[in-house]
C-alpha cells in the first residue's frame, strides 16, 4: 500500500469538481501527467478540466485529451480542488492561473527536489523519474481503470522525462510502469516517432543557427548555446521548437554541464541546464530563483546576454568545483 497519497485520495473521494494544471512552457511530463490525471478523475466520475498557461507543444498534440486543454480560467469558475503536477513553484503556473480566484484547495504532486511545497497537501517524491509515474501510482492506488488513453499519456510522460530511459533518474519502477503501459496497448514506436521524429524543417534551420553560437570554457567542462528572438523570427519558429537543444551542449565529450540561453523577451533569458553525473545543477538554478533536478534544471535571469552569461557561468563553475572536490576528482 502506498501511504504517500492517503490525504490526496481522501480529498478526491469527497470532492467533485477538479482543475488540473502544470507549469508554463510545458514539456512531455507536464502535458502527459496533467492529461493522465484529468482522464483518471473522469474515470472516477469527477468533473475535471486541464489548464496550461501555454499551448501544448506541437509534438504532444497527439496525446489523448490535448485538444480539451484550456488556457484561461473564468472568474466565475469555482473548483473544489486544484491538482498541480510536475511544478516546483506556484509562480510557474503562469499569470492566467494567478488571475483566477476559484482554485479551491491545492494538491501539489511533484518529483522535483527543489519543490517549495506550495500546496495545502504536498506529495513530493524526488526519487520518482517523472510526475507521470506518480500519477500512475496514485490512480493505481485508487483502483482507477487505466484506459489506453491514460496509458499513452503516462508512457509519454515517463519516456520523455527519462530521455527514453537513458537518464540517471530511470529506476526499476520507471521501467515497470512503462512495461505496464505497453501491456495496456501503448505502441512505443508510435509514440517515440511522434515525439522525436516528426519535427518541422524550421527546427533544423534554427538548430543550425544555434549550434553556431557554441562556446566552451577553457577546460571544456561547460558548453553554452544561445537562442535569440531574432533567430526565432528568421526561422518562423516558436520558442517550443528549441526544446531539447541544450542536450547538444551536454553531449560533447568532456563536457560536464551544458547550458542553453534562450531569449524569452528583450532583456530576459530562460536558462536550461543539463549535467552529467555528480554536478547538481538544480542548486545553480535555485540561486537565480529556479530549480529542477540534479541533472536537469532551469531558471530565468534578466539582463543583457553577456551579463547573464557571466553570472550563470560563474555560478556553474563554482558548483562544478565544489561537486568535483566532494567526489575526490
Amino acid at each position: 500500500m502506498d501511504n504517500r497519497f492517503d490525504k490526496v485520495i481522501d480529498e478526491i473521494r469527497k470532492n467533485k469538481n477538479f482543475l488540473v494544471s502544470s507549469h508554463v512552457n510545458p514539456e512531455g511530463d507536464a502535458v502527459g501527467s496533467a492529461l493522465a490525471m484529468g482522464l483518471g478523475l473522469k474515470e472516477l466520475g469527477k468533473s475535471a478540466k486541464v489548464f496550461l498557461h501555454d499551448n501544448v507543444p506541437e509534438v504532444f498534440k497527439f496525446l489523448p485529451g490535448a485538444e480539451d486543454v484550456v488556457h484561461n480560467i473564468g472568474n466565475n469558475e469555482i473548483f473544489d480542488i486544484t491538482i498541480v503536477v510536475d511544478c516546483g513553484q506556484m509562480d510557474r503556473l503562469g499569470e492566467n492561473f494567478k488571475k483566477a480566484k476559484g482554485h479551491g484547495k491545492i494538491i501539489n504532486i511533484d518529483h522535483h527536489a527543489t519543490n517549495d511545497a506550495f500546496g495545502h497537501i504536498n506529495v513530493i517524491t524526488p526519487d520518482a523519474s517523472a510526475a507521470g509515474e506518480m500519477v500512475y501510482d496514485l490512480l493505481n492506488e485508487m483502483d482507477v481503470k487505466i484506459t489506453k488513453d491514460i496509458a499513452v499519456n503516462i508512457y509519454a510522460a515517463v519516456m520523455t522525462d527519462t530521455g527514453s530511459f537513458r537518464y540517471s533518474g530511470t529506476t526499476p519502477h520507471s521501467l515497470e510502469v512503462a512495461a505496464e503501459m505497453l501491456r495496456l496497448g501503448v505502441n512505443p514506436w508510435d509514440i517515440s516517432q511522434r515525439v522525436y521524429e516528426s519535427y518541422p524543417a524550421k527546427r533544423f534551420k534554427l538548430l543550425g543557427m544555434v549550434l553556431n553560437t557554441l562556446e566552451l570554457t577553457q577546460d571544456n567542462k561547460i558548453a553554452m548555446l544561445v537562442v535569440t528572438l531574432d533567430m526565432l523570427k528568421k526561422t518562423d519558429a516558436d520558442k517550443e521548437i528549441a526544446d531539447g537543444f541544450v542536450n547538444y551542449a551536454r553531449s560533447i565529450s568532456g563536457v560536464e554541464v551544458g547550458i542553453l540561453f534562450r531569449e524569452a523577451k528583450p532583456g530576459e533569458y530562460k536558462i536550461s541546464f543539463r549535467s552529467r553525473g555528480n554536478v547538481d545543477v538544480a542548486e545553480v538554478g535555485l540561486i537565480f530563483g529556479g530549480g529542477g533536478h540534479k541533472n536537469a534544471a532551469g531558471c530565468n535571469v534578466k539582463g543583457a546576454l553577456e551579463e547573464v552569461k557571466n553570472k550563470i557561468l560563474s555560478a556553474t563553475m563554482e558548483k562544478i568545483g565544489k561537486d568535483s572536490r566532494i567526489q575526490g576528482f
